[in-house]
């Protein structure tokens, strides 16, 4: 016991006992067993370890990383490092500097060990947690649920009001992560009675005419919206999938306008197979689609904004008959791939099947695709003569 850092207070009883003791290095009281200390003695060798604090200590001293390997370390794993580096086992508070990190520059808890062994630092961008801000996001415009309670984890129940039908519900962000429904009192295959869809109806905004029309929650039923008193014809199935009960300018707040400016992206997803994909989204602060994307795993390589939404929907077109049409390239849908993020409008980075000289094309291949459509079509021209007369 004295040759390992412990000095006894009691006499010696049995083995296995607590031995009140008092360590050598640190002075506090503790009551390790003989055999926990003879077994320590036997496979490292007798040392001054002393308590287990005092050994943890001593083990993470012998481990810490000199300043030429910390800074390699860091440079690695793409941090900000917002304290001292104390050892490899304890967790250093830091900073992504991803910039698509779903964090946004909040700090991060870093373990150094980990990053050493391959791990990525930032356990947000890893997919293996989710930021709360970001659970909130996505139960509110996927799960179309405001949260009554603070996030906990992704497969607990978690409470909060359906934005829907306005009753209290507890989803799992899991199953909303997956495409279920939040609420079951508003899915769409529920059956209901006439009263029941009535006052669904009243919640999503519309008045039947009739009451007695209602059949099931996929037909249409004729009404009136009741933010702008126009005709309307929704089914309450595709109004609980979050389509809107109005189309009308006064009524849809988001969605792509012809009229109203617009942009043209082209994303890249790096997981095998690596793919691109092209689309079209309304160009405004409001307008989530982008963000969408990068929560599954896209990352956004280039942009172009239209003055005129016109323009980018035609852009649009014109490179997918380009790929798919004049070209004979594969896209999502060709592919045999689940109805995902656009899958008509997706293209393999590496295919053998499409030949030379396109069985192997780039990103930046694919936007000059696109910044030649526009310029063929026209429409550069045209948005610097909007661009004028704007200013």
């Amino acid at each position: 016991m004295l040759r390992n850092g412990c000095r006894p207070k009691t006499a010696f009883t049995r083995a296995k006992e607590p031995w009140p003791s008092t360590c050598e290095r640190c002075g506090a009281d503790i009551d390790p067993t003989y055999d926990s200390i003879a077994s320590k003695a036997r496979r490292f060798g007798d040392a001054p370890r002393g308590c287990r604090g005092c050994a943890d200590r001593a083990l993470a001293e012998k481990f810490r990383l000199d300043e030429a390997e910390l800074a390699k370390t860091i440079a690695l794993a793409d941090i900000k490092p917002l304290e001292p580096y104390t050892n490899n086992s304890t967790r250093l508070e830091s900073v992504c500097l991803n910039e698509t990190c779903p964090r946004e520059g909040r700090p991060i808890k870093v373990l150094i060990k980990a990053v050493r062994r391959g791990a990525m630092a930032c356990k947000y961008c890893a997919r293996r947690a989710i930021d709360p801000v970001e659970a909130v996001t996505i139960m509110r415009e996927k799960g179309r649920v405001e949260p009554g309670t603070a996030y906990v984890r992704v497969d607990a129940p978690w409470p909060g009001t359906c934005l829907r039908c306005q009753r209290t519900v507890q989803p799992r962000l899991h199953d909303v992560m997956r495409g279920q429904g939040a609420c079951l009192h508003c899915a769409p295959n529920t059956p209901l009675t006439k009263q029941q869809a009535w006052e669904r109806a009243v919640a999503y905004r519309f008045r039947p005419s009739d009451p007695e029309a209602f059949k099931n929650t996929n037909a249409s039923w004729a009404g009136t919206c009741l933010n702008c008193d126009g005709p309307v014809n929704p089914c309450l199935g595709n109004l609980y999938r979050g389509q809107g009960a109005c189309n009308s300018r006064t009524c849809k707040v988001t969605g792509f306008k012809d009229s109203e400016p617009g942009l043209v992206y082209l994303l890249q997803r790096t997981s095998h197979p690596s793919m691109a994909k092209v689309g079209i989204c309304e160009a405004s602060v409001r307008n989530t689609r982008l963000q969408v994307h990068a929560r599954n795993g896209w990352q956004v390589v280039y942009t172009r904004s239209f003055r005129v939404g016109l323009h980018a929907r035609l852009v649009e077109g014109a490179v997918k008959r380009l790929w798919f049409d004049e070209r004979g390239w594969k896209n999502g849908a060709a592919r045999g791939e689940q109805r995902s993020d656009g899958y008509t409008e997706t293209v393999l980075l590496d295919d053998a099947e499409r030949g030379g000289p396109w069985a192997l094309v780039t990103t930046l291949a694919l936007w000059t695709d696109v910044l030649a459509e526009a310029e063929r079509l026209g429409f550069d021209l045209d948005e610097q003569r909007l661009k004028t007369t704007a200013d």
